[in-house]
């Protein structure tokens, strides 16, 4: 009888593979490497969150927020001037008078600065 050939991982792959394919499957394995995944925050993180940012509006101090954005850590300084409190969202005035919107789950801390 004849002996059996494995082919090890070479069977396991697709029959037509062009170099795009390759090129593309390498690319996307590349870029989940490198972002950063969100932290978890747990229900007392969140609640501090809150207290510090309604203690900012209250008496109109500037807030450093740090938000996770598409798997970056990304600060913004500012004052917080409105909460939506149907879709969670901030109202943040920077510094030059613009206005910047944030959703509450993007916040990974918060900063009062007195």
């Amino acid at each position: 009888m004849g002996t059996i050939r494995d082919r090890g991982i070479i069977k396991w792959q697709a029959a037509l593979m062009l170099p795009e394919h390759k090129a593309l499957n390498k690319k996307m394995g590349e870029e989940d490497n490198f972002l950063n995944k969100k932290p978890v925050l747990d229900e007392y993180q969140v609640e501090l969150f809150e207290d510090d940012i309604h203690y900012a509006m209250e008496y109109h101090l500037p807030i450093t927020f740090t938000l996770h954005s598409e798997g970056n850590p990304q600060q913004m300084h500012g004052y917080c001037v409105y909460i939506q409190p149907v879709t969670k969202e901030l109202r943040i005035q920077k510094k030059d008078s613009s206005f910047a919107y944030i959703q509450f789950d993007e916040i990974i801390s918060v900063i009062v600065e007195d």
